[in-house]
């Protein structure tokens, strides 16, 4: 179900977004929707990404921490051959 809403825009960002939503061949309601629905989706990326450094800031990486997955992992010595299992 969708619902019909107004909103303020100012003049010259609307000549744009009616360019290239022409330029696009869509209307002026479906390039809104998709920029509300990326917004949507950054905020909700910069969440995750807040969540995690402050995760990080109360647990650091301990100095160690890696170096088994580090250690386990064999490159080949030259390009084209195979890796070591």
């Amino acid at each position: 179900m969708t619902k019909t809403v107004s909103l303020r825009i100012d003049t010259a960002l609307l000549n744009s977004v009616d360019a290239a939503s022409k330029a696009e061949q869509k209307d002026r309601s479906e390039v809104v929707r998709e920029a509300l629905e990326l917004w949507l989706k950054r905020r909700t990326i910069a969440e995750k990404v807040r969540r995690h450094r402050e995760g990080y800031a109360r647990h650091p990486v301990g100095p160690n921490e890696f170096a088994p997955v580090l250690g386990a992992q064999t490159w080949p010595s030259k390009p084209g051959r195979n890796m070591a299992v």
